[in-house]
């Protein structure tokens, strides 16, 4: 509490120094200072310095160092939030990389899959070789639709939670 020693030396020092000149007879130009009310004005601030500064100094500056605390708080949860934001992102940038690697190594698979039974069905028969491709061809547009379709709906389900989870609450 050095600014509380601080204010009340300030406001000691105002006083005294008010009270000093405390009545000047300009007729006369007497300047000099009556004692007795120098005296009396010296006692009368003493009494009052105590009160003044528990009941009104040390209120006032505790109130300004709450506010200092504070904002220096809502500063540091922002900051806090700023990074936990940032770090959601980039976990939900690692999610959606997965579900992609995930994707093209399943359609590598169906397309390697179709291929080698593309193979041995010309080997086998050229006649049936044309209804085979266009099936196959058919099953592998179905099945990377459907490897789309679940790719779309683990990146909604991925960017729900992440925004729930964003926001802190759950989305509706």
């Amino acid at each position: 509490m050095r600014t509380t020693a601080n204010v009340t030396l300030l406001v000691s020092l105002a006083v005294g120094a008010a009270a000093l000149p405390s009545v000047a007879h300009a007729a006369e130009l007497n300047l000099a200072p009556d004692w007795k009310i120098v005296l009396a004005d010296l006692v009368v601030f003493g009494l009052l310095i105590y009160p003044v500064n528990r009941l009104l100094i040390r209120p006032l500056l505790r109130l300004a160092d709450a506010r200092e605390h504070g904002t220096h708080g809502s500063f540091e949860a922002a900051g806090e939030l700023t990074s936990e934001s940032t770090k959601l992102g980039a976990e939900l940038e690692a999610h959606l990389a997965q579900a992609r690697a995930r994707a093209a190594a399943r359609r590598n698979e169906i397309l390697t899959a179709t291929e080698q039974e593309e193979r041995a069905l010309l080997a086998a028969a050229s006649a049936d070789a044309s209804r085979t491709i266009d099936a196959v061809r058919t099953a592998i547009a179905g099945e990377l639709a459907d490897a789309r379709d679940a790719l779309q709906r683990d990146t909604a389900v991925l960017a729900r939670e992440a925004a729930a989870q964003l926001l802190g609450r759950p989305l509706t």
